[in-house]
């Protein structure tokens, strides 16, 4: 980088307040900076990729949860194809999405939990074309993504195998109500409703009712509309 050249950083981040400070402090280091908004909405992902290269940035500092309108790993696979460095952050302990970040393309993964000093490092390496992380690491985090990809994966399958009934009697499940009050909405015997409950949890691999609605939730299973109670 030319010593001409001031080092144009593009934050990109649900929280103003984070991006606002953390460019503040990236303008005492005589970086420039611009905090572009999350954009949400048909075609979002490809709208941030387009305003972002339009900024023309020398590295990309991006929050790894956008949001759910907003994907942040398809953000950083486009930029990244694109040559722009990539610095993904992120507020989660989840070590997947940390993975899924790395393997989407970004050069390394900073917690928010880190002094911003170990942020302004990574930004400066990754202009530098420094190595941001150990390779074995890179490889840990990647493969932990991938095994949870493939367990998800699995669920969404093995959701599909449920019968209509037993979709919505999870629908219910998911609701948070009881055996009692699902035989009550339905109208059939509690011992009806225990049956279908047991076939869910064969069908899913699973030995516990909060593990089926946990596993519907990750594998973004969309529980349609359940009828009022009377």
């Amino acid at each position: 980088m030319s010593g001409s050249h001031q080092v144009k950083v593009v934050i990109v981040d649900r929280h103003a307040l984070f991006a606002e400070c953390f460019g503040a402090v990236l303008e005492l280091r005589h970086y420039r900076f611009e905090a572009l908004p999350v954009l949400t909405g048909p075609g979002h992902a490809e709208r941030m990729v387009q305003r972002i290269l339009a900024a023309r940035p020398d590295v990309v500092v991006i929050n790894a949860d956008l949001g759910p309108r907003c994907h942040a790993p398809t953000i950083v696979e486009a930029l990244a194809r694109a040559g722009v460095p990539v610095v993904a952050v992120t507020e989660s302990p989840d070590e997947a999405l940390w993975g899924e970040c790395l393997a989407h393309g970004a050069r390394t993964a900073v917690p928010k939990t880190d002094p911003l000093t170990a942020l302004v490092s990574a930004v400066r390496r990754a202009v530098n074309g420094e190595p941001l992380l150990p390779h074995a690491e890179r490889a840990r985090l990647i493969s932990r993504y991938r095994r949870q990809e493939a367990a998800t994966r699995q669920g969404r399958e093995r959701l599909g195998t449920l019968t209509p009934t037993e979709g919505e009697v999870l629908r219910h499940l998911m609701a948070g109500h009881t055996v009692r009050e699902i035989a009550t909405r339905r109208f059939v015997s509690e011992a009806t409703v225990r049956a279908q409950v047991k076939s869910i949890l064969a069908k899913l691999d699973l030995s516990s009712q909060i593990a089926a609605v946990a596993v519907a939730h990750v594998g973004n299973w969309e529980p349609e509309a359940l009828p009022l109670a009377g």
